[in-house]
């Protein structure tokens, strides 16, 4: 029985962290491949691949989009070349460039070191945690996972401080500027992802409020007599209070 695999990297690409590796390491271009499965860890017969440019975004987010549509795209090729009857392709050869084998990306292989990262370095390593299994780092002395990234655009402070909140999101330093932790979620047993200021909520009660610049889930703009409403929250999912703001809004 033939068995397709659908492998969130380029052709060579081999590893259970595919997607991992690729937005930490901050690649320009990535891509989906449907292969056959055989006895080597996905280094059967390639059948189709698509490629794509990278944006900076979560890995969850390019995982329900781009590879989401490009595996559809890719699978629908396979199937339909398959009924037609073509022979499998021929296995990419063991000695192909373009083969890398990466293992699993680890919680030290993206650990935030505050003191020295770089805005997009930050955001690099939350981005390639987010979803599963999150990024474990600390927030006031309490060890969480972070989710939910994103740049906090003119705002500064001492790197690894928590200096304002808005919108559910709290502002961290960085030695460049500073990003917006959205979500987050304790470390414990079947602890909730819930908003980072709802964790922590006396804390951020003295913190600064600040415009969220680059972090506002919702938007709105006039086009002459058009009112444009924008809306994207976490995951897709709606709280009751991100509805209360959508009404207000």
């Amino acid at each position: 029985m033939r068995c397709l695999i659908v492998h969130p990297g380029p052709p060579g690409d081999r590893g259970p962290a595919a997607l991992d590796w690729a937005i930490l390491e901050g690649v320009a271009e990535w891509g989906v491949t449907v292969l056959q499965a055989d006895g080597e860890f996905d280094a059967g017969p390639i059948w189709v691949h698509r490629t794509f440019p990278m944006r900076r975004a979560a890995k969850s987010t390019i995982y329900r989009n781009e590879v989401t549509s490009y595996a559809v795209e890719a699978v629908l090729e396979a199937i339909a070349a398959i009924e037609a009857g073509h022979e499998a392709p021929a296995p990419t050869a063991s000695d192909d460039p373009r083969i890398c084998v990466r293992g699993p990306c680890r919680q030290a292989d993206r650990a935030i070191d505050w003191q020295h990262d770089t805005t997009v370095e930050v955001l690099r390593k939350i981005d390639s945690a987010d979803g599963m299994p999150g990024l474990t780092d600390s927030l006031f002395w309490q060890d969480v996972r972070l989710f939910d990234a994103h740049e906090a655009h003119g705002i500064s402070g001492e790197p690894g401080t928590v200096v304002a909140q808005c919108d559910g999101a709290l502002a961290r330093a960085t030695v460049d500027g500073a990003v917006w932790i959205g979500q987050a979620r304790s470390v414990a047993p079947k602890s909730l992802k819930l908003a980072a200021t709802k964790i922590f909520a006396s804390e951020a009660a003295h913190l600064p409020h600040r415009p969220g610049r680059g972090y506002g889930p919702i938007e709105y703009r006039e086009h002459c007599e058009v009112g444009e409403l924008q809306f994207n929250f976490y995951n897709g999912a709606m709280s009751s209070d991100n509805c209360k703001a959508l009404l207000n809004a």
